[in-house]
């Protein structure tokens, strides 16, 4: 687990109609370049039905790449101790994987599965991966167990998930995505 300072008013980006314009602002941008390198949207987990609701219908008429799901959460989680919980910022790691993993879930539903998802938060685990991909992550993203555990963890969590993927039947990441959002 770690806390991170917030910039101020970043989350008030992720409202319906500041989003629109940054994403119609960014897509313009690269679009006017030679190069068109894609653009993923970051988002926190601590979101209302109606925000999510809101974020996934402008971002998928947007026609971004991609979103980046389970940002770091202003939320306090029980699991977080005392001390460290009266610290301002966001919490990343361990405590998130939770909220994440649910908001990721119900995103992938409101996009019905037409926008890749890249799932983070607290993941340290092939379990951890692979619970995300069930989510409906196309990809998972390791930030602070890997700051804590090191790049050796990398392998490790691909071993672990192999053996997950294979030991219910399927083939490929791509075969797992959203099966546990049923």
């Amino acid at each position: 687990m770690s806390l991170s300072p917030n910039t101020p008013g970043l989350r008030d980006l992720q409202g319906r109609e500041q989003l629109a314009e940054l994403l119609r602002r960014a897509m313009e941008a690269r679009n006017a370049g030679a190069k068109k390198p894609p653009l993923f949207v970051k988002i926190a987990p601590d979101q209302t039905e109606e925000q999510m609701h809101n974020i996934a219908e402008v971002v998928m008429a947007a026609g971004i790449d991609g979103m980046i799901v389970g940002n770091t959460t202003v939320t306090r989680p029980p699991s977080i101790p005392e001390d460290i919980a009266k610290e301002q910022g966001g919490v990343s790691g361990k405590p998130l994987f939770e909220l994440s993993t649910r908001i990721l879930a119900r995103m992938y539903k409101l996009t019905q599965g037409k926008i890749p998802l890249i799932g983070c938060g607290g993941i340290s685990s092939g379990a951890d991966a692979y619970a995300k991909i069930r989510a409906g992550a196309s990809l998972v993203q390791v930030y602070s167990a890997l700051i804590f555990e090191g790049p050796l963890l990398i392998p490790r969590i691909n071993r672990e998930l192999a053996a997950l993927l294979k030991r219910d039947g399927f083939a490929s990441v791509k075969e797992a995505v959203g099966t546990g959002n049923a």
